[in-house]
């Protein structure tokens, strides 16, 4: 480089974008509750053949919106960040998202008879299923905007 276009130097561009991270951390919260819940309301139940089918199936569904939510928020975070790894923050928002906004939703909804101990313990277990989802949504996010940007 000449003295009149030095190198870049690394505090010239910010390494993250905490930021955008946390809003989109925030948001990822709100849509996994949200995509749960419209899954939930739209679950056909007339196939449900007692009421431990019913709940099972309402778990299932419940579970499956909530990963869906938190598939959309982590890839969004991956489009939206503009600095640092995209993966990464698609990744710690998706996680975030979960322990902020579904695991306390599951926790502080849970059924009367069900202890704190065994909802919480349902929560955690349902964390693999969800970081399975979370990371999907940010390599799609990595995948989606690399692809705009090459075309």
């Amino acid at each position: 480089m000449t003295p009149d276009d030095p190198a870049p130097s690394p505090r010239d561009q910010p390494q993250s974008d905490p930021l955008r991270i946390v809003l989109s951390a925030v948001l990822t919260a709100g849509l996994g509750v949200a995509v749960a819940a419209a899954f939930l309301h739209y679950y056909p139940r007339a196939s449900d053949e007692g009421p431990t089918a019913a709940a099972l199936g309402d778990a299932f569904t419940w579970i499956l919106g909530a990963c869906v939510g938190l598939l959309i928020g982590s890839g969004a975070t991956a489009l939206f960040v503009r600095h640092g790894s995209r993966f990464f923050a698609g990744m710690l928002a998706g996680a975030a998202g979960f322990w902020v906004g579904v695991m306390p939703y599951m926790v502080l909804t849970a059924p009367s008879d069900v202890s704190f101990s065994d909802a919480f313990g349902v929560a955690v277990i349902v964390f693999a299923p969800a970081i399975l989802f979370v990371a999907a949504g940010a390599a799609i996010g990595v995948g989606l905007r690399r692809l705009r940007l090459r075309l």
